[in-house]
């Protein structure tokens, strides 16, 4: 079993090489149509390591990739498994491209449900609309619920589950995993996974919060389809909240599961059904001693 980059792995498109490595730690990849891909690869995690380059991957939807980005996600990056975490709606109005990637791996692992929470960011301008009106009371607050009712619902614990059997089940290659920004249900599942790696809480926070470098834009466009409708300013704070990491939402999620479970290995193991053969299992395949590797 190959458990490594390849030898001839070049970290480029965004992955700083090993002269900047330390200084540029976002691990973004650039890409055409996906503003929110980024490798964590080089954390610093358990027992001095680091995170292997090149196997852990998230992201925002997959709908907008060039053939380009394609090619970039499987040739440079060897994806194999892509670990959908967006409700079925989400899914069905903006299919992963399935067809393009015949030799991945796709697997659906819904965390947030419709039915349960109402905020969603399917349903074009219609739904958006929806859900800036729920969040307008108080949209920090709403915010933080949610990320607690995300940790916490069974469902959503299902999805969780769901996200680590996949990643534990792709010795080779690497694990893109992605909700639609690439924010909220794609940073709980980066938070659970790079705590089990041994990465540190701040390091997680500061990855948490990269997002909002490259959200502007999809900002910019809900403010604007808005403004068409004499809507935009009474809307606004609820659209930056809705696009924003935000270390209160990520704080929220996680003293919900450690008042819970007692702490966040509890959670883990408990909530989420991974074992402590399995979480030794994932340190030994995606840590490395070489901050490059």
């Amino acid at each position: 079993m190959v458990d490594t980059v390849p030898d001839n792995f070049v970290p480029a498109l965004g992955i700083t090489d090993a002269e900047g490595l330390e200084k540029v730690s976002d691990g973004r990849i650039i890409l055409e149509g996906l503003p929110n891909t980024r490798d964590v690869g080089g954390l610093p995690a358990a027992d001095g390591r680091f995170v292997k380059h090149a196997r852990l991957i998230r992201s925002g939807a997959l709908a907008g990739a060039t053939e380009r980005d394609l090619e970039i996600l499987t040739d440079n990056f060897d994806v194999r498994t892509v670990v959908d975490l967006r409700t079925a709606e989400e899914r069905a109005e903006k299919p992963d491209p399935e067809d393009a990637l015949m030799n991945v791996r796709f697997v659906d692992a819904p965390v947030l449900s419709t039915s349960a929470f109402g905020v969603t960011h399917e349903g074009g301008l219609r739904g958006m609309m929806k859900t800036l009106r729920t969040l307008q009371d108080d949209p920090a607050q709403i915010m933080m619920d949610l990320y607690q009712k995300m940790m916490l619902d069974e469902d959503s614990r299902r999805g969780f589950a769901t996200f680590f059997n996949a990643v534990l089940n792709t010795p080779e290659g690497a694990v893109l995993w992605h909700c639609t920004v690439g924010k909220d249900r794609a940073g709980l599942a980066a938070m659970l996974l790079l705590h089990v790696l041994g990465v540190s809480r701040d390091d997680i926070m500061r990855d948490y919060l990269v997002t909002n470098r490259y959200v502007a834009s999809r900002t910019e466009d809900i403010t604007d389809a808005l403004a068409k409708y004499h809507l935009a300013g009474k809307l606004e704070s609820s659209i930056q909240v809705l696009n924003s990491a935000d270390v209160r939402f990520l704080t929220a999620a996680l003293d919900a599961a450690e008042q819970q479970y007692g702490s966040l290995d509890e959670y883990v193991e408990r909530g989420v059904g991974v074992s402590a053969d399995e979480r030794a299992a994932l340190r030994e395949r995606y840590l490395t001693d070489n901050p490059q590797g």
